[in-house]
């Protein structure tokens, strides 16, 4: 399964000179912890809900029995340029979903921009992998059979899918290729294994 199979596009962007409020409502009415920031379609960074907020947040004096500093000499931020984060993992839309969730939990984040170059062509997040597990069986079979009937032109196979694992039926000939069509069922979005039973 790549990322072109699983990505949410068009994607929620942010120009990098969008104040932080305004930023902030975009991550707040689309329901989002961070949005990619793109200079026409050119990826430039991501801001999260953390960036906004941090040091935009000053403490209350009251909850304090000690007087705080609020840091007045601190550079104020004005726009998401000032607070994005600029060094920004990005993959290709023909990456391996399985890729993705291995960056996603190795440094935690939730959404990954996908690019062709450096341009934006959509985003994964773990809701979009989470999307992509819970497909109904009908789904995964209507789906696999379709692939396979595109890659393997020559026999019509069939498919039974039952909780995300799939019995592939072979057409009765003898040129039958399993391992290509165990290769097409690995592509298919959720589901989870496959092996070839009887024709």
């Amino acid at each position: 399964m790549r990322a072109a199979d699983v990505m949410t596009t068009p994607v929620v962007t942010v120009p990098p000179d969008l104040p932080l409020k305004a930023a902030a409502r975009v991550l707040a009415e689309n329901a989002i912890a961070a949005t990619p920031v793109v200079d026409g379609d050119r990826l430039i960074g991501m801001v999260s809900e953390l960036d906004l907020l941090w040091g935009n947040l000053p403490p209350d004096p009251r909850a304090h029995l000690v007087r705080v500093d609020s840091s007045p000499d601190a550079p104020s931020a004005n726009t998401v340029a000032d607070v994005m984060t600029r060094d920004v993992l990005a993959l290709p839309v023909d990456a391996d979903a399985a890729d993705l969730l291995t960056h996603m939990r190795a440094t935690n984040c939730r959404s990954i921009p996908i690019v062709e170059g450096d341009r934006l062509v959509g985003i994964v997040s773990r809701r979009d992998l989470l999307r992509a597990f819970t497909r109904s069986d009908q789904q995964l079979a209507d789906e696999l059979v379709v692939r396979l009937r595109e890659a393997l032109p020559g026999g019509v196979w069939t498919a039974e899918v039952s909780d995300g694992i799939a019995v592939l039926h072979p057409p009765a000939t003898d040129a039958c290729d399993d391992q290509l069509a165990l290769d097409v069922a690995a592509t298919v979005p959720g589901l989870l294994h496959a092996h070839v039973g009887a024709s």
